[in-house]
């Protein structure tokens, strides 16, 4: 079985498959968790709403933290994409006779990965837009 996937060309590991699949939702929580954050720091110290940051400097901190989650999340959408066309075309060079379950499974996480990373990619996009369009405070 091992020399059937050797011949197939699937050359995806199982830490690229993971990375694939969590890559993009964890830039999105991170992003939300983090964002969140810092804007509640700077905008409701002490319990008490301010109109305007306590440091300017935040809005850019979180502009920057949401260009640099957006990154991650169009690399790991890109990482699922690419192990789920290496795992479909493996699994379809495959012969009823040597069927490797473990390629079936690997295509089925790998597809997976890839609908949730566009899913989550569009949250990531839906998410800077609104960062650009709120105010911090309000």
């Amino acid at each position: 079985m091992q020399a059937n996937r050797a011949l197939s060309g699937e050359p995806v590991s199982t830490l690229i498959l993971t990375i694939g699949v969590l890559a993009t939702p964890a830039a999105w929580v991170l992003q939300i968790c983090a964002g969140e954050a810092l804007i509640a720091r700077a905008c409701f110290p002490h319990d008490v709403p301010l109109r305007v940051p306590l440091a300017p400097a935040v809005r850019w901190g979180v502009v920057g933290m949401s260009g640099l989650m957006l990154a991650i999340g169009m690399f790991g959408t890109w990482l699922a994409w690419r192990n789920w066309r290496r795992l479909t075309q493996a699994r379809r060079s495959q012969t009823p006779e040597t069927i490797d379950k473990k390629v079936e499974g690997e295509a089925f996480v790998a597809r997976l990965g890839l609908m949730a990373s566009v899913l989550f990619l569009f949250a990531l996009v839906a998410t800077d837009v609104a960062t650009a369009l709120v105010k911090a405070c309000m």
